[in-house]
């Protein structure tokens, strides 16, 4: 029955319920001129009796030729109304099926009217925009991730075969194995970092994700602060978080972002450092319930981000113009976006108003906590949120 064409379903039901009805409308005029007839039988000579009884044989024979050509041309009509009624859908099937791989900018046509069909168009039209705009998106992708590996393995042979090309000191042969360790410790840090990405757009985005726990934040921000304190003795890092202030989030995970958060700070800012945490209460709840989320900032007092670059801060291997000479790949604060989309979180960057950059993120405080999108705290204007 799914095989049959819509048009042809929609006849058969209106022409069952059309045959129900004339059926029932036969029925009912031959039994009342049958019971008006039969009120005066008794008063009635032979003749007029043998009248009344070709008048019902004429009734019924004009119901049984009147009643068919009706139905068949009701059911005619409501074939072609279907018809009729369906050819935009149709219309539209054609033209979404020409869109393909090779032209994903066609869109469909938008009938002038003001109906369903017009709607239904509309609302296909910005479907086909979401998927041609992720398609777009896993081409760059794709292509940055080619180019982002070419470059560490062109070293790394160019490496190999100068070391290869004639006998060697052991100097010389010590400094070609060195960077092609370094190379390859290149290659391997960018192989794991879209694994995480892939992984993280993989997974099931909630607070209730498995993994998930809630983490006491003050001891864990002065792990990372020690650590990046060890590893860069001149940096000024700061730690500014209350006691008591958890969040719900996967420790690896939540480590892994505010990691880069910082090292993006001491790569393309300036000290001191300054990482702060704080509860913050959605607009959709009162300030005596819980608080909706709590949100990590990681601010320096460097230049900041470019103004036409933060709306793309967090787009994966995009740097700005001042840091395309550094070693990153682009994709740190990409993985900080993933992770708090895979919490449940939200992100954001900006300009502080006293200068510098100002990079959060946020994480659900409990288990039950549905997020609100509402902008972070103490921000600048030039906000540039991308959850």
């Amino acid at each position: 029955m799914n095989r049959v064409p819509l048009r042809i379903r929609l006849t058969a039901i209106f022409a069952l319920a059309m045959a129900v009805v004339l059926a029932g409308a036969g029925y009912l005029t031959l039994s009342r001129f049958a019971e008006s007839q039969n009120e005066y039988t008794h008063r009635v000579t032979p003749a007029q009796a043998l009248a009344g009884q070709e008048a019902y044989a004429d009734l019924r024979r004009e119901l049984l030729t009147a009643l068919p050509l009706v139905f068949v041309a009701a059911t005619v009509g409501a074939y072609l109304l279907a018809t009729a009624a369906l050819r935009p859908v149709e219309r539209m099937r054609a033209q979404a099926a020409a869109v393909t791989d090779t032209t994903p900018q066609r869109r469909l046509q938008i009938p002038p009217s003001r109906d369903e069909i017009a709607r239904l168009a509309t609302t296909l039209n910005a479907m086909l925009d979401r998927l041609q705009a992720g398609l777009e998106r896993e081409k760059r992708f794709a292509a940055d991730a080619s180019h982002e590996l070419r470059t560490p393995l062109s070293l790394l042979t160019t490496e190999l075969d100068l070391a290869l090309r004639r006998p060697r000191s052991h100097a010389e042969l010590t400094a070609a194995l060195a960077s092609a360790s370094e190379e390859t410790q290149r290659l391997v840090a960018l192989a794991e970092d879209l694994l995480l990405l892939a992984r993280t757009d993989q997974t099931h985005h909630g607070p209730t994700q498995p993994g998930r726990r809630t983490i006491e934040l003050a001891p864990l921000l002065e792990r990372i602060a020690a650590r990046h304190r060890a590893a860069f003795p001149e940096a000024i890092l700061t730690v500014d978080c209350p006691d008591q202030l958890h969040l719900v989030a996967e420790p690896s995970r939540l480590e892994r972002a505010v990691t880069n958060l910082i090292t993006n700070a001491l790569q393309h800012g300036d000290g001191p450092i300054e990482i702060t945490a704080r509860e913050h209460h959605g607009g959709r709840q009162s300030q005596t319930q819980s608080p909706t989320q709590t949100q990590i900032h990681v601010r320096d007092h460097g230049p900041g981000f470019p103004p036409g670059f933060l709306p793309a801060a967090f787009d994966r291997f995009t740097r700005a113009d001042h840091a395309r000479t550094g070693g990153g790949s682009g994709l740190g604060l990409a993985i900080v976006a993933a992770i708090a989309r895979a919490a449940g979180g939200t992100h954001g960057a900006a300009n502080h108003p006293e200068g510098g950059a100002d990079v959060w993120i946020s994480f659900p405080t409990d288990l039950s906590t549905d997020l609100a999108t509402d902008p972070p705290t103490d921000l600048g204007e030039d906000d540039a949120h991308t959850s």
